[in-house]
C-alpha cells in the first residue's frame, strides 16, 4: 500500500470509507507525500470546485457540521439566528455539536455561511440551535451544467444513484420512460428523493440542491437540443468532444435501448458516447457519465 502510493508524484487521492481512517492515513503520510492537491471523502478539506464551497484546509478551524437554512438569503452578519425541528435535533442528538464549534449553513439555492455556535436551547426532544452567523456568501451554479435523464432503477438502487449524483455535482434528475423500463414512476415517493439529495447536499457541501423533474418520454427528450446518449455503440467520450455550457445525458434501463429507440436516437441525430469498458447498472452508469462530462469539461 505505502508503494504504491509513493509511485504517485504528483496526485494523491485517499479514498475512506470513515473520516477517521482518512484522517489517520494523511496524518501519517502527510508530512512527506508532495501533491498538488488531496481529496478525502467525508471530510471535503480543499476541494477545488468552480462553484463550490471554499472550505477549511487542513489545520484551520474545521466546520463541526453542516445544517440546511432555508432562510439564510434573508440574514445578515452578526446576526443571531435560531434553527430547531429535525435539522437541530440531528446536530444535537446525531453529530453531538457544542457551544462554541462552527457550523456551515446552506440553503440549497447558492447560499452559504458559517455560524459559531453560541448555545443550544429548547428542550432535549426539541433543541433550539443560537448562533452567531458570519457573512452570508452566494455562489454561481454549478459549471458545467450536467443533467441526467435516466431509467428507474429498481429498489433502493435509486436512492444511492440520487445520493451519487448529489455529490457528483449533477444540477437536475430526471426520470426517463424508455420502452424496457422496468419500475414505472407512479412508484416514485418524491419527498424521500428530496431528503436523499439534501442530506448528500450537505454531506458533500454543495451549495445549490438537485433538483429532481417530472418523468419525461424518451421520444420527448430527444427534442432537447443538449442531449446526448450514454450507449457503448457510441464513441469514447474525451476532451475533443463537444459540449456546452448544458448537457443532458440520457441513460437507458438495463434492457438496453430498443430497435425502436435506437433508430429513434439515429433519426434525430442525437450525438451518442461510450462511458466505460463494461456494461454498468443504471446507477453506475450514470454516476460514470456525469464524472467524465464533468471532469473534463471543467479542465
Amino acid at each position: 500500500m505505502v508503494d504504491r502510493i509513493f509511485q504517485l508524484p504528483r496526485l494523491v487521492i485517499v479514498f475512506g470509507i470513515f473520516g477517521a481512517q482518512c484522517n489517520a492515513i494523511i496524518g501519517s503520510f502527510g508530512s512527506v507525500l508532495k501533491a498538488d492537491r488531496w481529496f478525502c471523502a467525508d471530510q471535503c478539506a480543499g476541494s477545488p470546485s468552480r462553484a463550490g464551497i471554499s472550505l477549511p484546509m487542513p489545520g484551520s478551524e474545521a466546520i463541526a457540521h453542516c445544517v440546511l437554512f432555508s432562510d439564510l438569503a434573508q440574514c445578515q452578519a452578526g446576526q443571531r439566528i435560531e434553527i430547531d425541528g429535525d435539522e437541530a435535533h440531528h446536530a444535537v442528538r446525531v453529530k453531538r455539536v457544542r457551544p462554541g464549534e462552527r457550523l456551515l449553513l446552506l440553503d440549497g439555492a447558492g447560499h452559504h455561511a458559517t455560524g459559531v455556535l453560541e448555545s443550544v436551547g429548547g428542550s432535549r426532544s426539541k433543541p433550539v440551535l443560537v448562533l452567531d452567523l458570519g457573512p452570508v456568501e452566494s455562489d454561481g451554479a454549478i459549471e458545467p451544467m450536467v443533467e441526467i435523464w435516466a431509467a428507474l432503477p429498481k429498489g433502493d438502487r435509486l436512492d444511492r444513484m440520487i445520493d451519487q449524483l448529489t455529490q457528483l455535482g449533477v444540477s437536475r434528475y430526471r426520470p426517463l420512460l424508455c420502452d424496457r423500463s422496468q419500475r414505472k414512476p407512479d412508484s416514485l415517493r418524491p419527498e424521500k428523493l428530496a431528503r436523499i439529495a439534501d442530506e448528500a447536499m450537505k454531506q458533500c457541501r454543495r451549495p445549490w440542491r438537485l433538483e429532481i423533474g417530472e418523468p419525461i418520454a424518451f421520444l420527448d427528450a430527444l427534442g432537447d437540443p443538449d442531449a446526448m446518449i450514454a450507449d457503448a455503440t457510441g464513441g469514447p467520450w474525451d476532451a475533443g468532444s463537444a459540449c456546452g455550457a448544458r448537457t443532458v445525458l440520457l441513460v437507458g434501463p438495463e434492457g438496453g435501448w430498443s430497435n425502436t429507440e435506437r433508430g429513434l436516437f439515429v433519426e434525430a441525430g442525437v450525438p451518442v458516447h461510450c462511458f466505460g469498458r463494461f456494461v454498468l447498472r443504471i446507477e453506475a452508469a450514470a454516476a460514470a457519465a456525469a464524472a467524465i462530462v464533468m471532469g473534463v469539461s471543467s479542465s
